[in-house]
This record gives C-alpha cells, structure tokens and sequence, in this order.
C-alpha cells in the first residue's frame, strides 16, 4: 500500500503526537509522586517507649533496653529528604503486655511524615522488664 504525501504528514503527526502525549503523561506522573526520589541515613533517632505507664504507674516494674536511639534509612521525594531531620520522625517501641522477668525483642515502629519510608529491615531493640527491688 502506497502511503500518499497528505497521509506520510498525518502519520508523523499522529507519532509525534504520540510521543508527546507519553512525555508529558511521564512529566505529570514525576510531579505527582513528588519528583525524583532520594534516600537519607539519619543517625541518632530517639525511640520512646508507649504502654510504659502500665508497668510504672504500678512502681513495682523497671523497663531496661539495650538502646535509646536507632540509625534508619528513609526515602522520599527529594525535596523532602533534603530538608528532613532526625527530629520529623517519631520512633516507638510498644511495651503494653509484656510481662516480668522476660526478655523481649521488639520492633521499633515509625511515624514519618507523608511521602517518606523507611527502607530496610526495621530494627529490634532489646527490652527487659523487671520486678523492682523494694
């Protein structure tokens, strides 16, 4: 089939079209997820323990853990990382039912803000509740 000159400059319209309307629905999409993504190693998060009142309202518990701070890695769009700290992200550890004279491992948790994850494994921190001395 031979293609005349009014529809060779159709086709090349219609591809050119084409890869415009990719390019943009890729530049849209970029601005949508918040831009290129970045990563970010924050040493030095502080983690708390939530449900530690139930042992120590009670005075009669102490709470030991092997560490007070964890190091993460996070990412997100790179506007974002680049202004984050340490201090935007909130690390638990929930201690509500476990018992006396055990050891435990538990997951620290995160509350990050929006767009931002940590990446990796989530780290463990050693916890030991145990009987007070009275």
């Amino acid at each position: 089939m031979k293609l005349s000159k009014g529809n060779k400059k159709n086709l090349g319209m219609i591809i050119f079209s084409l890869f415009l309307a990719i390019a943009v629905w890729f530049y849209i999409h970029a601005i949508l997820s918040g831009g290129p993504q970045a990563y970010k190693d924050l040493k030095g998060v502080e983690v708390n323990l939530m449900g530690e009142h139930l042992f120590l309202g009670r005075n009669v518990f102490t709470v030991e853990v092997d560490r007070s701070t964890v190091d993460i890695r996070v990412r997100g769009p790179e506007q974002e990382i680049e202004k984050l700290t340490r201090m935007d992200i909130t690390a638990y550890v929930n201690i509500s039912g476990l018992r006396s004279g055990r050891e435990y491992s538990p997951v620290v948790n995160f509350i990050l803000p929006q767009n931002i994850e940590v990446i990796g494994t989530p780290p463990l921190l050693r916890v030991e509740i145990k009987d007070k001395n009275i």
